[in-house]
Formats: structure tokens, sequence, C-alpha cells
């Protein structure tokens, strides 16, 4: 029975193999796509596999986003458990080879061609990581008992994080023992004057920090929830019983923005800027390149923004009950791409020539920008997927029990109702037609050559 199987799909398959393929079995499960540039093997909901081979690009997909593997001309890496084991492998401009294996937070190893690249984690144990978390190195042991970390010209030693703390360097000095107390200090190049101070008592309630070293003029004050305020040459804020009520100055800009209470009420003004909100009532913003608001909020949300030469536009109604997203491109005036949603009843796809419709679509509302989340999810639930472009079309109902195709290149129609293997299948090919049962079991075929088909066995007449 099993042979008989094989036999079967392969007498199926063989006669419709060619250098462009498209094929789907038991609804959505499996599909195989090939061309002259690209090759897509899928089962769902364990695999998805796709090539471009004009890119030198591969990857594999499983369960997405649980496991993924991806590769190019220029590095591979292989991820699991959404990012937490991650394994890379990266050709430098040299030409070296620069590998990286980590399983967060536990693992961390990077080894290379080049040895100052080189670094170890073993996460609570022992690390000397470089170029990571914002450090030079990071160094520790049986950690949170010691933390070390480099940075430029400084370094700061932690004995039992955060608690106790020293900061030392050929510029800088400091000390912590957190909540306490704690101060440091950089001085300038001549080592004359003081341009970083910051220093806390009883953390949060007392707190001041200094910081003309990059020419800011910054000066922080904090006295715990009652006032806070800050100022610079770039901004000014003063803030009451945190976070309610703010003023904030944006110098660069010339904006002023009021909290009064917030997030509740805010009114903003300035250069270029327009901005009222009442929440949960009524909000607008309108900046130089973009204008957003909302309504009875989550009734109606929308938001306008130029984006080089697009325009984009979006809008909902209750957050995620109907979308759409909509981009013009500027340059002709045009709607290059759009995406709609009304949640879990359909999604559709609109771009340059075509659109792509599905009924049942309980993600892509959410997902409307991660193609390859779609690409593996959406043909599970979509019971009723339309496709249609400037070369092609295609229908599916109930996950291919009944699906219509056209070549509009070639002139070519095909037809045929599913279960498992193809029931019934009809091709219209310019003067051709092509009828079969159970992939030609029985079949028909009229043109230039025509014969019948009996046990898939062909006979011309």
């Amino acid at each position: 029975m099993k042979k008989f199987f094989l036999f079967l799909l392969f007498t199926i398959l063989l006669p419709s193999l060619s250098f462009s393929y498209e094929e789907t079995f038991l609804g959505p499960i499996f599909e195989y796509k090939k061309d002259e540039n690209s090759k897509v093997y899928a089962f769902r909901p364990l695999f998805y596999y796709e090539a471009n081979y004009e890119l030198k690009y591969r990857s594999l997909d499983v369960i997405y986003p649980l496991i993924g593997y991806q590769e190019d001309n220029q590095q591979s890496q292989f991820q699991a458990f959404f990012s937490m084991i991650r394994y890379k492998n990266f050709n430098d401009y040299d030409n070296l080879q620069e590998k990286n294996l980590s399983i967060f937070p536990i693992l961390d190893v990077s080894w290379s061609g080049k040895e100052d690249n080189n670094y170890f984690s073993l996460f609570p144990i022992y690390g000397n990581l470089k170029d990571k978390y914002t450090k030079d190195e990071v160094k520790y042991f049986l950690f949170p008992l010691y933390l070390k970390t480099i940075e430029k010209n400084s370094s700061n030693t932690h004995f039992l994080w955060p608690f106790i703390a020293k900061t030392e360097g050929k510029y800088t000095s400091g000390f912590k023992l957190w909540p306490l107390f704690g101060y440091s200090n950089k001085v300038d190049q001549q080592r004359l004057e003081v341009i970083k101070e910051s220093k806390f008592f009883l953390w949060p309630f007392y707190s001041y920090k200094k910081d003309l070293s990059k020419g800011l003029d910054l000066e922080e004050k904090v006295y715990f929830p009652i006032y806070l305020t800050s100022s610079s040459t770039v901004h000014q804020s003063k803030t009451f019983l945190w976070p309610f009520f703010n003023v904030y100055t944006d110098k660069v800009r010339n904006q002023t923005t009021y909290n009064m209470p917030w997030p509740l009420v805010q009114y903003k003004k300035g250069v270029n800027i327009k901005s009222k909100r009442f929440f949960p009532f009524y909000s607008y913003v309108k900046s130089k390149n973009v204008e957003k608001g909302f309504f009875l909020w989550p009734v109606y949300k929308y938001k306008n923004e130029i984006l080089s030469t697009d325009y984009f536009k979006t809008k909902s109604f209750l957050l995620f009950i109907y979308k759409q997203d909509t981009y013009y491109d500027l340059r002709d005036n045009t709607i290059s791409k759009e995406f709609s949603s009304l949640w879990p009843i359909y999604s559709k796809d609109t771009f340059e020539g075509g659109y792509e419709f599905h009924i049942f679509s309980p993600l892509e509302s959410f997902f409307s920008k991660n193609e390859k989340l779609r690409k593996f999810w959406s043909p599970m639930w979509s019971i009723f997927r339309i496709r249609n472009d400037e070369n092609s079309s295609e229908t599916s109902i109930l996950f291919n029990l009944i699906r219509f195709e056209r070549d509009k290149v070639n002139n070519r129609k095909e037809f045929s109702i599913n279960f498992i293997l193809p029931i019934v299948s009809s091709e219209v090919h310019n003067k051709e037609r092509k009828f079969n049962i159970l992939g030609g079991l029985l079949g028909l075929e009229t043109g230039e050559k025509s014969k019948i088909r009996i046990l898939y066995i062909p006979i011309n007449i």
C-alpha cells in the first residue's frame, strides 16, 4: 500500500514538473515552489525553507519564530527559543571568520582570527566580555559578588552589585554605598576643573548631576517626588509631584510641552508643532513630518507621516478590530502598497499591480509588517485566499480543496478539486485542454496531440 501511494504521488507530479512550478498538498500543510531564482519547501506548522540563488541566501524556520537559520555569502546564523540561543559565523572585512555562541544569560563565547576579539562568559561564575552592553570590557566573578566595567580611560568596580561600587581612572573618581550615598567626579585633561559631577543621598529622594564635558552645561536636581529640575543649553524641565505636573522646553526646536496632569492633559506649543491632548477624549499632534491623534481612545486612532519619498497613513478602530496602513509614493502620487484588516475576519494586501485577500486572519493585524511570520502561519487558517497580479491570479477555497489558477502571460488556466491529492483537475492552454480524475487515473487531452488516460496510461486518439 505504501509503495502504491508513492507511485501514485510521483505519477501525478512528474507530468506537471517544470522549470517554474508550485504545488500544495493536505491543504496548507505541504507547499512546494520552484523557479529559476528561488525555491520554497513548507511543512506547516513545523518548518518553512526558502532559498534565493541570485542573492545566495537560504533560510529555514522551525515553528517560527521558535527556531531559525539564515545563510548568505557573508554570514550564517542560528537562533532558537526567541533568540535566547544564538550562533553566528561572520566573515569580516579581512576575510577572517568571527564566531559567536550565546545561551542567554548563561553562556556567551566569541572566537575568531583576531585574538583581541575573543571573549568568554559563563554566568554567574566567570566572564570577560568585550564590546558588550555599551562597555569596552565587562569582567565578573561569582556575580553579583564582583563586577568590573571598563570604558575608555575609566573603570567601575562593583562589590555585591549594585550596593558597593568604586570608580577610578585617569580623570575620574567616585564611590557609592547604594542607596545611602554616592558620588563621582571627572576633571578635564589639564585636571584643573571638574567637568562632570554627580552625587546622591538616600536614593531616590535626593540626587544632583552636573555635566560640562559635552558642551551642554547640564545640571539636574531631584527632591523626589516633590520637585525635579533639569537644564542645559538644549532643554529646560521642571516637574512637580512627579510624574503628574511637568513643563518641558526644547530650546533647539523652540517648543514647550505642558503636562497638567500627565498623562491626561497635555499642551504643546512652538515652531512647527501643534499638540493638544485630553485623554481619553481627544488628541491631536502636528509637526513638520507627522500628524497623529485619536478620538475617544481606543475607538479611533490615526497617524500620517512623511518617510523620505513615501507618505504613510495608518488608522485603526478599537485598537486592532479594524486597521489600515497605506503607503503613497510621493514621486508620482500613487499608492505603492496598502494593508487592511477586520479582525479576525479578513486581511488584504494591495501592492503595485495586484492584491492578496485572506478570509480569517487572527494574527495579521498585529504583524502586518512581519512578512516571514505571515508566510509561515497565514495559510494555516486562511479558509479563502485570492492573489492577483499582472502576471497571474490564484484562488484557494478551504485550504486548496478548490483551487483556480491563471497564468496571464502564457494564457493558461487551471482548476482542481483536491483532497490529499488532486481528485479532479482541468487545464486550458490556448487550444489545448486537459481533464484528469485522480491525477490521470482517467483523463482526456485535446489539441494537437489528443489522448486519453486509463489507469494513468496515455493512449493516443
